[in-house]
């Protein structure tokens, strides 16, 4: 009886907890889906095209690497109908600072809607992301590929952007080149593939195919091989840098 009590104090708790405290909660497993009384922003984008990572870096309210930590999704048909993804800021170019929650709102069933896909493992897949501001605080809007990019740590331990590039933008080709990544999240398991999927996405993708037996099976791995170190691409958004104010400077 005492553990029930302290359930419902718990979720009573939660329900008056301001919109400004989301942020103490990244590294909780109590994030704002289990307040069923808070009501998120949704906003409707037109998905836009642009010719550099300059204009798409002033359209967007926040530019950043962030890490997934969760996705609540409602589903149709096993289809993402509506929801929202919670990542944790790393590098923050715009808009945001380190550290910060990021609640990205979705809903539809268009391909350009910005659902994220589930985490996997214990260290949630990284993204280069362009969004927008909402009316609610900490949550934003965007659409796809330019609100999800995906990021991977070389063997260095540097931020890299996956090659091919999820969106169109172009860029230089002499920014490419082949990197070794260190990262979960660069090698993708295709042991149930076909063996022509497997040689088409590997081409499509610069993907080097990798070869594992045991006792029971053979076991496919496709690995990126190449992308853009992300200083490059920090060079290319030409975000202008604002000097914080300091104690000493007041």
């Amino acid at each position: 009886m005492k553990k029930f009590y302290f359930i419902i104090s718990l979720f009573a708790a939660s329900s008056i907890t301001a919109q400004t405290e989301l942020q103490d909660m990244q590294d909780s497993a109590f994030l704002p889906e289990s307040n069923p009384d808070h009501q998120f922003s949704y906003q409707q984008l037109d998905v836009q095209t642009f010719d550099d990572y300059e204009s798409a870096a002033k359209w967007a309210d926040v530019v950043a690497i962030a890490q997934l930590h969760n996705t609540d999704y409602s589903k149709t048909r096993e289809l993402n109908a509506k929801g929202q993804a919670y990542l944790t800021v790393r590098v923050p170019y715009k808009g945001v600072r380190k550290n910060e929650l990021l609640i990205v709102n979705a809903e539809g069933f268009d391909t350009s809607a910005c659902y994220y896909p589930d985490k996997e493992g214990v260290e949630g897949q990284r993204f280069l992301v362009f969004l927008k501001a909402t009316q609610a605080e900490s949550e934003y809007v965007g659409f796809k590929p330019l609100c999800q990019q995906t990021i991977l740590l070389t063997d260095t331990g540097q931020y890299a952007l996956k090659y091919p590039l999820d969106s169109k933008i172009p860029v230089p080709d002499n920014l490419i080149e082949a990197i070794t990544y260190r990262d979960p999240h660069a090698t993708l398991d295709v042991s149930e593939w076909t063996h022509l999927k497997r040689e088409s996405f590997a081409k499509e993708e610069s993907m080097t195919l990798t070869e594992k037996e045991d006792m029971f099976q053979k076991h496919y791995y496709l690995t990126y091989t190449k992308g853009i170190m992300m200083h490059h691409i920090r060079k290319l958004m030409n975000i202008p840098v604002k000097q914080r104010i300091t104690s000493k400077q007041k």
